[in-house]
């Protein structure tokens, strides 16, 4: 079962060795968000939820388990640990929803384990603005993979918050999570 933990890899970072520092950077900084290109498309009428697919999600708990199948008789594949990281739903059952995450890998969670609360996760560190406009003032600069909620995008640029409370304006193709599949 591989464990994916998002909240701080700056913090493991500084356990490791210089050399080890270096090459866990090369690996982590960007985040290559997967392609929303090639998805199947399922119009609303023909899901069991009655939304479309594909569509982003947010993990309600801090701890997901993720399964190779559509039920607990398969194996966990992934224990998704980030309360509110966003998920494209790809496929859906009834009681199950296949996701895909920022990696691009697959995985079944259970619908209650979903919420449909809009997040999205900063691909690189992301300039917050005071409004939609690449010329506005930066209030705030976030770090790569920060957690921030959507609240409203429009014409290439999200109305964000922060964990912390900030509120600014970010650049769409900066954000995983917040494109409309």
């Amino acid at each position: 079962m591989r464990k994916i933990i998002l909240p701080s890899l700056f913090a493991l970072m500084l356990a490791l060795p210089a050399a080890a520092q270096d090459r866990v950077k090369r690996i982590v900084e960007p985040v290559r968000a997967p392609s929303l290109d090639n998805i199947y498309r399922v119009s609303a009428d023909k899901t069991p939820s009655g939304f479309v697919v594909p569509r982003f999600v947010s993990l309600k708990y801090s701890k997901v388990n993720g399964r190779t199948g559509p039920s607990r008789e398969y194996p966990i594949a992934w224990q998704y640990q980030r309360r509110g990281l966003p998920l494209l739903i790809v496929a859906e059952t009834e009681m199950w929803r296949k996701v895909r995450d920022i990696s691009g890998d697959e995985a079944w969670v259970q619908k209650p384990a979903l919420s449909g609360s809009r997040t999205a996760l900063a691909l690189q560190s992301t300039s917050l603005r005071s409004r939609p406009d690449a010329r506005a003032r930066e209030v705030a600069r976030t770090e790569p993979q920060a957690l921030l909620r959507l609240q409203n995008c429009r014409d290439g640029w999200c109305e964000v918050k922060s964990e912390n409370g900030l509120k600014g304006w970010a650049r769409e193709e900066a954000l995983w999570g917040a494109k409309r599949p």
